[in-house]
């Protein structure tokens, strides 16, 4: 069964996964009959949903081969001859699967790496570099990324009036429970002062792993400094950051393309148009993406009409229609971008760059394919490329990057510091936007 989760995630991040000796801890014996399914199940997503037709005997060739080979690493001396297919493709199936059966029965304690190794085969047989297989904690983890949870105590943070403060804190998290509130704000974090780093470097000292534990020095927005121990865990974190920054001009900062991210774009849109924003400067800065559905409606809340983008699966080409949302911005906007813009980030950036608004930073990242998620038996996962996607107005940005309308330079280190060029001027830019009454898309 599939699941209806489109991810558009940047190329980095299926790479580490693809190439990464699976942890121990993550490994457990692969029945014969888990085996089977899994071959099969893997061999049915290929067939029916893979951007490139795969040649079947090609595919299920490199199943049982890659088999044989995984058999031999695993010190089996007189590997079984492999089958000869005939060319009846359930026929063929059949035997391909009953191969794996066997190789996970004759290596009992390497089941799990021979069959992870023969799907993954399975997936390079039809050339795609981002596909991957996930065993089932590495799985699980994974659903946590789309979910938006990452490792830390669920809060978000930002610079207000010179200040590393609480924007949002996430119910029932860690921060939640010994009190934290928006307004607080942070001095110390493990005993280091917070006061020249920028948010995202705050953000990276107090994510880590489960269970480790973070000291922070808080003054509250009531008043009086506190002193607090919070142990990390999964929770899931707001990924938008969003404030005036003069009468009139808005930021909000995006960092993910998670589950419910639009809701959180719409509220923080709400939260700007409330506080009387008529302009809008978008940061998708170091945004590598996320789910391609999360991307449609948050785009959405930019365009009154028409479509976000094109895509296309095997020869068929279809709209992603605008979604109404339950706010929409329709002053100037000026779009932040960097070289770590990619994919769902893209998909934004893309559409409304096809409608008017400026882009300001560096050439994005360039990537426009899409990625189906399918669980598989046993609680272990496939990722599979299924699609592609166009800007708005036809446009092919894959291993090309949107190109912006002025090019900024700018180390990523600096962004949110008191020398992000980069945000200075597209301030600038949309400033004169504003003052002129230009900018203003369809």
């Amino acid at each position: 069964m599939r699941v209806t989760v489109r991810s558009c995630l940047l190329a980095a991040l299926a790479a580490a996964v693809l190439s990464a000796a699976w942890p121990g801890a993550l490994a457990a014996q692969v029945s014969s009959d888990l085996a089977d399914a899994l071959v099969r199940e893997t061999y049915e997503a290929i067939r029916e949903d893979a951007l490139r037709p795969p040649d079947v005997l090609t595919l299920l060739h490199e199943t049982v081969l890659t088999a044989q080979q995984a058999l031999a690493a695993a010190g089996v001396t007189e590997p079984p001859p492999l089958p000869a297919f005939i060319g009846q493709e359930d026929r063929d199936l059949t035997a391909a699967a009953a191969y794996v059966q066997a190789a996970a029965t004759a290596a009992p304690r390497d089941s799990d790496r021979i069959v992870a190794t023969v799907l993954r085969a399975m997936i390079r047989a039809v050339a795609d570099p981002l596909g991957a297989v996930f065993m089932p904690l590495e799985f699980t983890r994974y659903h946590r990324e789309l979910r938006g949870e990452h490792t830390g105590i669920g809060v978000q943070i930002d610079v207000v009036r010179g200040q590393i403060a609480f924007s949002d804190v996430t119910v029932g998290g860690p921060a939640a429970r010994v009190g934290i509130s928006p307004g607080d704000v942070l001095l110390e974090a493990d005993g280091r002062p917070v006061a020249d780093s920028t948010p995202d470097q705050v953000m990276d000292r107090l994510h880590g792993a489960v269970g480790t534990t973070v000291a922070l020095v808080v003054r509250r927005a009531a008043g009086g400094i506190v002193q607090l121990s919070l142990v990390r865990e999964p929770v899931r974190e707001n990924p938008t950051r969003w404030k005036m920054v003069e009468p009139h001009l808005g930021y909000l900062r995006l960092l993910e393309f998670s589950e419910e991210t639009s809701s959180d774009v719409s509220r923080s849109v709400g939260g700007l148009l409330e506080a009387g924003a008529t302009a809008l400067l978008l940061d998708l800065r170091e945004n590598g993406g996320g789910l391609l559905d999360e991307a449609v409606a948050v785009a959405s809340g930019f365009l009154s009409d028409g479509i976000v983008a094109m895509e296309e699966r095997r020869g068929s080409l279809n709209a992603l229609s605008v979604i109404p949302q339950a706010h929409r911005f329709s002053g100037p906007v000026v779009v932040l971008v960097n070289n770590f813009t990619a994919s769902a980030s893209e998909v934004v950036a893309g559409a409304l760059q096809d409608t008017g608004a400026t882009l300001v930073g560096e050439r994005t990242f360039g990537k426009a394919t899409v990625q189906t998620i399918y669980p598989l038996r046993g609680g272990w996962g496939l990722r599979l490329t299924t699609a592609r996607y166009y800007t708005r107005r036809g446009r092919q940005i894959d291993g090309q990057g949107l190109r912006p309308d002025l090019s900024v330079p700018m180390d990523e280190e600096l962004i949110q510091s008191p020398r992000d060029v980069q945000l200075r001027e597209a301030t600038a830019v949309l400033r004169a936007q504003l003052a002129a009454g230009t900018g203003r898309r369809p």
